[in-house]
């Protein structure tokens, strides 16, 4: 092959690389998006509760979610 043949295969390669990466993180935002609305909920939900094993399934739930919002953050950054 001709070096330009192989230089617009390596453009092709790369490119569809970055659309892939930019979708990805195009979706994680939104992950990221929806699991921070949840967060909020929650806690105006711990809020307005009294009773002690409602609060603590939400306090639980909370942990999940801080946690997993946690690693797509770290994930988004690392894609960037």
């Amino acid at each position: 092959m001709k070096t330009s043949k192989l230089l617009k295969k390596t453009r092709e390669i790369l490119s569809a690389k970055k659309s892939k990466q930019r979708k990805e993180a195009e979706s994680l935002q939104e992950l990221l998006a929806a699991l921070k609305k949840k967060k909020k909920k929650l806690n105006a939900k711990l809020e307005k509760t009294k009773s002690g094993s409602d609060r603590e399934h939400i306090e639980k739930e909370l942990a999940v979610i801080r946690a997993q919002r946690h690693k797509g953050l770290k994930l988004l950054k690392d894609i960037k």
